[in-house]
């Protein structure tokens, strides 16, 4: 009888806060949300380089809109090589890399080194290859590990990615939730969680209830 009122309070929790999950469905086109929704609509004010911190007052060349699920790990996960076959093996795919929430603005430099790397804080002490922009970031062989005031957003958009796409969460998942309580959401955070709203209709959950986390995933 224990196991069984065991199995249905892990049944109850799950259901919870998993039936939820559902993504976006209307941005489709990855390329319009980049340039449309997420330069233009999101950021066309200027904002703040994730990993550095640096503020800009418009899109440039140094910029790039920075996965925080890369597409190399949301294409491992999918089990695909190509965003054709990606969308053949799954139709949401068009939508899934189109997410907003997945995105943050970035240098340029910077993104070379992020987009084959996986967070981690077992990161070699050693000058940051970014020492001479300011950006407190290190990076080593394929790990990085990013200053703390970024390190709670980027826990979010994987929880919020893990829960709208069923998406297996790559990392340490204590390591992700002892950032999100670190570093919890601001008040830009939270604004561009009503922005992203507007533009395509879903909120990262976590981002509104922090407390979500600990229901989530057992560490």
């Amino acid at each position: 009888m224990r196991v069984v009122t065991l199995l249905l309070g892990c049944l109850a929790t799950c259901i919870s806060t998993s039936s939820l999950g559902g993504g976006q469905t209307q941005l489709s086109d990855v390329k319009q949300a980049i340039d449309q929704a997420f330069w233009q609509d999101l950021y066309g004010n200027g904002g703040t380089t994730l990993y550095c911190g640096q503020p800009f007052t418009r899109p440039s060349g140094n910029l790039t809109a920075s996965p925080i699920y890369s597409s190399k790990q949301l294409k491992s996960a999918m089990r695909c090589v190509t965003d054709r076959q990606c969308t053949i093996m799954n139709p949401r795919y068009a939508y899934i890399v189109s997410d907003l929430h997945n995105y943050y603005p970035a240098l340029t430099r910077v993104e070379l080194v992020r987009r084959n790397s996986q967070f981690s804080e077992q990161v070699e002490e050693a000058p940051s290859k970014f020492s001479d922009i300011g950006c407190d970031l290190k990076a080593s062989f394929q790990l990085l590990n990013p200053r703390d005031e970024a390190k709670g957003n980027i826990a979010r958009a994987l929880f919020y990615m893990h829960v709208e796409y069923d998406l297996p969460i790559v990392g340490l998942v204590p390591m992700y939730k002892a950032w999100h309580r670190m570093d919890p959401p601001d008040a830009e955070e939270k604004a561009r969680n009503d922005k992203i709203e507007a533009l395509q209709g879903t909120r990262n959950r976590f981002i509104d209830d922090p407390t979500l986390v600990d229901q989530l995933i057992r560490d």
